[in-house]
């Protein structure tokens, strides 16, 4: 499944900025932390806070993770 992960607004669950997109099959649940490495820096530590999947109109599965910085 293709999973995009974007940065959410701590109150409206609104998505913000992508962070990452990558294919996984993991069971993300709401509470998990990741680590989003972006670079050479240190990772961006996230914590999901809502989890969605879409069904498309081919059939394919697709996720959007919403996840507040840590």
């Amino acid at each position: 499944m293709e999973i995009e992960v974007y940065a959410s607004d701590p109150f409206t669950a609104k998505k913000e900025e992508l962070l990452s997109k990558f294919s996984s099959d993991y069971r993300f649940q709401k509470g998990d932390e990741l680590y989003v490495h972006q670079g050479s820096g240190r990772p961006l530590k996230v914590r999901l806070i809502d989890v969605r999947v879409h069904i498309q109109a081919d059939g394919r599965l697709t996720g959007e993770l919403l996840a507040l910085k840590l």
